[in-house]
C-alpha cells in the first residue's frame, strides 16, 4: 500500500513540476515574444495616428488652396474680358475722336 501512496505522491509531484515548467515556458514566451509584438503594435498605432493627423492637416490646407485657385479661375474670364475691353478702347479711342 505504501507503494501506491508513494506513487500517487510522486505522480502529483511530477504533475506539479510539469505544470510549473509549463507556466515558466508560457511566461518566457509572453515576455520574449508576445510583449515585444504588442509594444511594437502600440508604437505603430501611435505613428499611424500621427500620420493621419498630418494627412488631415495637409488635406485641409490643400482644400483651402484649391478653393483659392477655383476663385481665381472663375475671375479669369472677367479679367480677360476687361483687358480686351481696355485694349479695344485704347486702340479704338483715337478713331472715335476722328469721326
Amino acid at each position: 500500500m505504501e507503494l501506491k501512496l508513494g506513487g500517487r505522491v510522486a505522480e502529483r509531484a511530477g504533475d506539479e513540476l510539469i505544470q510549473k515548467m509549463l507556466e515558466d515556458i508560457l511566461a518566457g514566451l509572453k515576455k520574449k515574444m508576445v510583449l515585444p509584438v504588442v509594444e511594437g503594435n502600440l508604437k505603430l498605432a501611435g505613428r499611424i495616428e500621427e500620420l493621419e493627423s498630418q494627412n488631415r492637416s495637409g488635406l485641409v490646407e490643400l482644400a483651402g488652396r484649391l478653393e483659392t485657385l477655383e476663385d481665381e479661375v472663375r475671375q479669369l474670364p472677367l479679367i480677360i474680358l476687361a483687358a480686351l475691353r481696355d485694349a479695344i478702347n485704347q486702340a479704338g479711342g483715337g478713331n472715335q475722336d476722328e469721326e
